[in-house]
């Protein structure tokens, strides 16, 4: 608890340890973000099994090319883009996706010529929101979302990363990002309102 406290991951002297192989700093970070990495894998859905298998797996992935690791984004950053392709890797094994997206006919019925929204969200915003009931809907709908759009979704709106950082972990276009982003901002909004008026 005391190396983990006292690691900071971002630093030159770290980065270089752990390129390295050094124990100390393999084991630093693996103390620092395997919790994170298991949650993060429930939060996607997943069993636990599944989520422990990712996380190993994961590690796995990192240790054998953090040599590539530039420093231009966080370590963290780095180690959670490895992950999020993990989990599409499993659910691409696991799943066979529909070629059709029902939500561009639903998207359209819900936009006016000039862009808007026909409807606003139920309520007020803000209360909705603070409503434990609303925070339950909002956290459903995120799970319900596609694993790609979800993983632009919390990496962009919820950590707040850079565009670059993020078509780099992800190896997406810039474009494919905006689309990605959009369409999980209209999933989100669609499920909301679905739920909402249920």
């Amino acid at each position: 608890m005391i190396l983990k406290m006292k690691t900071n991951f971002s630093s030159i002297e770290f980065l270089e340890s752990i390129k390295n192989g050094e124990d100390s700093a393999r084991d630093a970070i693996v103390r620092a973000y395997t919790e994170h990495l298991y949650k993060a894998a429930l939060g996607q859905g997943l069993s636990n099994e599944q989520a422990h298998d990712v996380a190993h797996s994961t590690w796995m992935t990192f240790f054998d090319v953090v040599h590539r690791f530039e420093g231009r984004s966080h370590i963290r950053t780095f180690l959670f883009g490895i992950f999020y392709n993990k989990v599409s890797e499993l659910r691409r094994s696991n799943l066979k996706y529909s070629q059709s997206d029902p939500i561009d006919e639903i998207m359209e019925s819900k936009f006016q010529d000039n862009g808007h929204w026909k409807e606003g969200l139920p309520g007020d915003p803000e209360r909705f929101l603070d409503s434990s009931q609303g925070l339950d809907i909002i956290s459903l709908c995120l799970d319900e979302l596609p694993e790609l759009q979800k993983a632009v979704f919390q990496l962009k709106v919820v950590e707040e990363d850079e565009s670059e950082e993020i078509c780099n972990i992800l190896d997406i276009t810039t474009t494919n990002l905006r689309q990605l982003l959009y369409r999980a901002k209209s999933r989100l909004r669609e499920c909301v309102e679905r739920k909402s008026n249920a």
